[in-house]
């Protein structure tokens, strides 16, 4: 007869109780351009979680690009977001801030922000040009070069309320580890 360790179940329960991996942003992404501070919004438009915003293009965002040519992709996945551009030529103005701030930033598992990695190509771009809050990531691209890439990877807290559906490999675990101490208090009585 196979028997299980009570420590063999104890951790298979403690694994059931492990936070799931990460469901992701759903939902849309609000995209502001706050240009000459933080304060005033020069454009603004959103993405959908999965789609891209390109300019040349309809979008707001795109005005301020007009007269300087070139394309710029904004995109937005389940765990990042992406802004690529090529041929503009000429660098986002210095001012206190010019730059984007991503909004709205819904995760399905009800979580928030925690933390983001930066990979980027752009001269002079680093983390300390990056803040951000539950819900919302900015960065500051005040005198750098508008060519070339950023993608903001996100990692988010999971949601501190389990769903219910989680608890039952729980619940089951922790029942088959009475049902095998029983078996063994019996045996052994």
């Amino acid at each position: 007869m196979r028997t299980f360790s009570p420590v063999g179940l104890l951790v298979a329960a403690a694994m059931a109780l492990a936070p799931a991996a990460q469901a992701g942003l759903i939902g849309n992404v609000g995209i502001s351009w706050l240009y000459p501070d933080t304060s005033t919004t020069y454009a603004s438009d959103t993405i959908a979680v999965g789609s891209s915003l390109n300019c040349p293009g309809a979008s707001p965002i795109c005005v301020g690009y007009s007269g300087v040519g070139g394309t710029q992709v904004f995109g937005v996945t389940s765990a990042s977001i992406t802004y690529v551009a090529a041929d503009i030529g000429v660098p986002y103005a210095s001012a206190t801030f010019n730059g984007f701030d991503f909004t709205g930033l819904t995760f399905a598992d009800a979580g928030s922000l925690a933390s983001f990695g930066l990979v980027t190509n752009i001269a002079g771009l680093t983390s300390a040009d990056v803040s951000f809050t539950g819900n919302s990531i900015e960065i500051n691209l005040q005198g750098l070069p508008a060519d070339g890439t950023f993608t903001l990877n996100l990692s988010e807290t999971g949601s501190s309320t389990p769903e219910p559906g989680s608890l039952i490999p729980v619940g089951a675990a922790l029942g088959g580890l009475t049902v095998l101490l029983f078996r063994r208090r019996r045996a052994s009585a």
